[in-house]
This record gives C-alpha cells, structure tokens and sequence, in this order.
C-alpha cells in the first residue's frame, strides 16, 4: 500500500488522466443506464401500481386496450370483489402546455383507484385525478381540466405520484366521465351501452376462468410487453447498455494493464533491489482498487446530480441493483487487467527491464 500511495501522488497526472476516463465510462453507463430504466418504467408506471394479476381484454383487439371494447353481457359473470372494471382512451389536455394523457376510467372504490399524494380521490362525475407531472403545463389543484376536441370539463380534485401509462401521464376519472368523454372526443354520440370498459382488472394470477370465445387473459407482465413500443425499446436499450458496459470493462482492463507495463523499468529496479513480487503485486492490485473506487464514485455521483439537474424534463429513474451490478463488473474486468499486469510483473527480468 506504500507503494502504491506514493506512486499516486509522485505520478499524479498520468493517474488523474486514468481516474479521469474511468469517470467518463461510468459515468456514461449509469446515465445511460438510468435513462433506458426511466423510459420504461414510464410505460408501465401506471399498471404496476395495480398490483394486479392479469387483465381481460377483447379477443380481436390483438392485446391493444385501447381497441378493446367489452360491455356486462361478456364480463357479467366474473366476480366484483376480484376484478376491477378499466376504460382507457386518450386525449390531449388545454394547459399553459399541450400534454397529450391517457384516460383511465375506473370505479375509485375498487384496488385501480390511485394513491393520492395531493387532495382527494374522486367523489363526482365531474371530478378526476391527475398525474403528478401535469403540474410542470400548469395543472393545479382546484383546476378546471378540458381536452381538445371536447367540451366537457372536469375540477383536478387530487395528485398522484408514478402515474404514466406510455410515458404519458393519466388523468384518472369514474367510468361513466370516461364514457362520455371517450365518445366525445372520438366524434361519436355515446358508447354502446352503459357498460362499456376497455378490461376488467384481476387479482387472480391464473387466468382460465376469464377466458372465453370473445375475451382473453393476459398476465400484467406479459401485457406490459405487449405494449406498443415496449418490447422492442427495452431490448434496444438493454442490447445497447449490454454492449457498452461489456466494452467498457474490457477498456478499463486493458488500461490496467497498459499502466502496469509502463512501469517495466521501474518493477525491474525494484526486483533488483530485493523487493519480492507479493509486495509489488499487492502494489498493483491497491492501485487498480483505489482508482477504480474514485473513477466510479465520481462518476456515479455525477450521474445522480445530472438526475437532479434534470428533474422531470427526461424520464431518468435509478435502480440501485442495476447500478450494483454495473460496479461489479467493472471491478471484476479492472482485477482481470490486474491479474494480467501482476502476472506481467513476475515475469519481468530485472537486468533487461533496467536495460
């Protein structure tokens, strides 16, 4: 560890060059990391909070809820206490902003009702609930709420918190505002009948007793999946985060291991003077650990005040576990490097590394 301590601060601008692109590696992949998290979980934010097993959609809506339509004489039969009744459309808001929302309609006495963060759950027809991010086009509470296209308005009685479904925020409404707006913004004079919903929600995780010749069952997962756009951006960005974490360590390893043969002659002087090879590995190995813990420290914590920095302007979320992992690879791939050098290091020969 003397060793390796002194070296640092003797050689001070060479480690710094190192540290220095060891923060911008990091630094890249947990951004990076965190966006691709943050976009995703923006799809599927909203139906999460459910904690729910599945959902009942239309057989020919091809698992789109927004093109499925189902009315009581199909889901009449499923038991109230363990299903949720859910309309869902979409609209754009009039704000200081135009912020283009999905409509959830629901029953705010079943589970789908949302947490609230701000003022109260829905009580009336002309009341609803909106995503916390509305406030950043102006939404306030005590607010009237109208859509383009329609002339119905609604009173923003309540806020929540992690409310997106798509990336767009939901404004959460009883079922038959739902109906009424959903018809109206479609141009049409009303739903078919009173009982129309795009699904009914399940606690269930088995979903054989819902399935019938016009209804199908699909779990929460894979109806995230199934979400436009949802499947192909998460293998995107995981294939692209996959590639650059791999090919940042194998950089980081090979400038380990670059470093170390720099330092050929100076391994050769020390050899001759009787230093054994443990104390010079050991030498190594506190070298790589120490600039690889700064490198990433700084990086990590440049990733968390670019978040702040940021605030809702992107969708950038941090998952603690993927950050863990990250680290660990890139330690494991910056010992690799280190076990090259060390076994570079009992090799070297002291009269030709002096020369």
């Amino acid at each position: 560890m003397f060793l390796a301590v002194n070296e640092l601060i003797k050689e001070k601008t060479r480690f710094l060059l190192i540290v220095a692109v060891i923060v911008l590696v990091s630094y890249l992949t947990f951004f990076l990391t965190a966006l691709a998290y943050g976009l995703a979980t923006s799809y599927t934010q909203g139906i999460e909070k459910w904690q729910a097993g599945g959902i009942v959609l239309q057989s020919d809506a091809n698992d789109n809820v927004a093109r499925s339509l189902i009315h009581k004489s199909d889901y009449g039969l499923y038991d109230a206490a363990a299903t949720a009744l859910l309309g869902v459309g979409n609209a754009t808001v009039k704000a200081d902003e135009a912020e283009d929302v999905a409509l959830f309609g629901i029953d705010p006495t079943d589970f789908l009702a949302p947490n609230i963060t701000e003022g109260r759950q829905v009580k009336a027809e002309g009341e609803v609930v909106v995503s916390d991010q509305l406030k950043k086009v102006g939404v306030r509470l005590g607010d009237t709420l109208s859509f383009k296209g329609g002339d119905t308005t609604y009173a923003v009685v309540g806020f929540t918190d992690r409310a997106t479904f798509q990336t767009a925020p939901i404004v959460y409404m009883q079922l038959d505002a739902w109906r009424t707006t959903a018809s109206e913004l479609a141009g049409m004079m009303g739903m078919k009948d009173a009982t129309t919903v795009s699904a009914v929600v399940t606690k269930q995780a088995d979903g054989a007793s819902y399935t019938t010749d016009t209804l199908q069952w699909r779990s929460i997962k894979d109806f995230s999946f199934k979400l436009p756009g949802y499947n192909a951006q998460v293998l995107t960005f995981s294939t692209m985060i996959g590639f650059l974490i791999v090919i940042a360590s194998f950089v980081l390893a090979i400038f380990m291991y670059i470093l170390t043969l720099q330092k050929k002659s100076m391994f050769g002087v020390l050899k001759a003077e009787g230093i054994p090879n443990k104390y010079i590995a050991r030498s190594v190995k506190a070298q790589i650990v120490i600039l690889s813990i700064i490198g990433m420290g700084i990086g990590l914590v440049a990733t968390v005040g670019s978040g702040m920095a940021l605030g809702d302007k992107i969708p950038f979320m941090i998952q603690p576990l993927f950050y863990i992992a990250i680290i660990a690879l890139f330690l494991l791939c910056a010992a690799i490097g280190g076990i090259a050098s060390v076994w570079a290091v009992t090799k070297i020969d002291p009269v030709e590394a002096i020369g």
